[in-house]
C-alpha cells in the first residue's frame, strides 16, 4: 500500500512540474494585457496610456486594455495593482507620487508597501515644465528672479495647485536650493493658477510647459527657465536651470512609467521594457508625447528603479521639511 501512495505521489508530482514547465514555456504575451490609469478617462495622461497600449498591441499581438481607477490621490490604483498578480498581465501607468511623496504625506496606512509592492519595467516620460513670472514685474532671467526674491522676502507670489502637489513641492525645493523667500499663493488646478499670473494676480508659477507655452510666445509672460538637462521644442529659447546660471539645485524629474505588481518575473519585466523603448523611439510616438507636454525617456528597470528610491528620499525629505499632512 505505501509503495502505491508513494507512486501516486511521484505522480502527482511529476504532473505539477509539467504543468509548471508548460505555463512557464507559454510564450508572453498570450492574453489582454490591463494597463491600469489612476486618472479619469480622457486626460492627457490616459491618452498616453492608450497611445502607448495601442503601439504594443501592435508590437505583442494581443490586446492591450486601459483600466481608469480614478480617486484617492492615486491610493486607489496603486492599491489595485499591488494587489494584481504577477503575472505581466496587469501595469501601471504610474506618475512621480504614489512611491515617493505620499508616504511621507499620509499617517495612515496606504493600502500598498511603496517599497516591496511594485516591480519597476520602464519610465516613459518626462513632464515638462516651466518657471514664468508676469512681465509686469520685469523680472527678464532667472537670475533677476531670485536676486528680486532675496532682496525682497515675502514679496514674491508664486501662484501653485494646492500644498500637498508635486510641482508645488518642487517649487520649495527651488526656494530651499537658493535660498528665496517666496509666498505661495494656492488654487484649485493649473488653469486657474496661469490665469492669475497672465493677470498680474500672482507674480510667478512653476506649471506645465503646454498650458504656458502660448503666453509665453506672445509676451503675456516671461520664459525663465525649464525643469530638465535640456530645452524644449516648444520654448527653444527658455534656458535650463543650469543655463539660466542656477547652479547647486538638483530638482527630481517628475515623470510617468509602466511599473507592475512585486513579484514580476525578470523574463516579462525584461521583454516589456524591451518592447517599450522600441514604442518610444518611433517619430509617431514621441511626435504624440511632445503635443502632450511630454519628452520620452528610456531606461532599464534598474534605472527607474533608482529613481523611484532617489525621489522617496528627495520628495519625503521636502514633505517632512514643511511639515505636510494629509488624512
Amino acid at each position: 500500500m505505501k509503495s502505491v501512495l508513494s507512486s501516486l505521489r511521484c505522480v502527482a508530482c511529476l504532473a505539477l512540474a509539467l504543468a509548471a514547465t508548460a505555463t512557464l514555456a507559454q510564450p508572453y504575451p498570450d492574453k489582454p494585457i490591463h494597463i491600469v490609469v489612476p486618472f479619469a478617462a480622457g486626460g492627457g495622461l490616459d491618452g498616453a496610456a492608450r497611445k502607448l497600449g495601442q503601439a504594443l498591441s501592435a508590437r505583442m499581438g494581443q490586446p492591450v486594455v486601459v483600466e481608469n481607477k480614478p480617486g484617492g490621490n492615486g491610493i486607489i490604483a496603486t492599491t489595485y495593482v499591488a494587489r494584481a498578480k504577477p503575472d505581466g498581465y496587469t501595469l501601471y501607468l504610474t506618475v512621480t507620487t504614489p512611491y515617493s511623496m505620499l508616504p511621507s504625506l499620509y499617517k495612515r496606512p496606504l493600502g500598498y508597501d511603496p517599497e516591496k509592492d511594485y516591480t519597476a519595467v520602464a519610465l516613459v516620460a518626462e513632464f515638462q515644465t516651466v518657471f514664468f513670472a508676469n512681465p509686469a514685474k520685469n523680472i527678464k532671467t532667472m537670475g533677476d528672479y531670485v536676486q528680486f526674491a532675496k532682496s525682497n522676502p515675502g514679496k514674491l507670489t508664486y501662484a501653485s495647485t494646492g500644498s500637498a502637489q508635486i510641482l508645488t513641492l518642487a517649487t520649495e525645493l527651488f526656494k530651499s536650493k537658493v535660498g528665496a523667500d517666496l509666498l505661495q499663493v494656492p488654487f484649485q488646478g493649473s488653469a486657474p493658477a496661469l490665469q492669475a499670473v497672465v493677470a498680474g494676480d500672482v507674480d510667478s508659477a512653476l506649471l506645465d510647459a503646454g498650458g504656458a507655452a502660448p503666453f509665453i510666445q506672445s509676451g503675456k509672460l516671461t520664459g525663465l527657465a525649464v525643469l530638465g538637462n535640456s530645452r524644449i521644442s516648444a520654448l527653444p529659447d527658455v534656458p535650463t536651470l543650469q543655463e539660466a546660471g542656477v547652479s547647486g539645485v538638483d530638482i527630481p524629474m517628475i515623470w510617468i512609467g509602466i511599473v507592475g505588481p512585486g513579484g514580476l518575473p525578470q523574463a516579462v519585466v525584461a521583454k516589456l521594457n524591451a518592447e517599450i523603448n522600441e514604442v518610444l523611439r518611433t517619430p509617431d510616438m514621441r511626435s504624440f508625447l511632445a503635443g502632450a507636454s511630454l519628452t520620452p525617456l528610456a531606461s532599464t528597470p534598474l534605472q527607474m528603479d533608482a529613481q523611484i528610491r532617489s525621489d522617496r528620499n528627495t520628495w519625503g525629505a521636502v514633505v517632512r521639511r514643511l511639515g505636510l499632512q494629509l488624512e
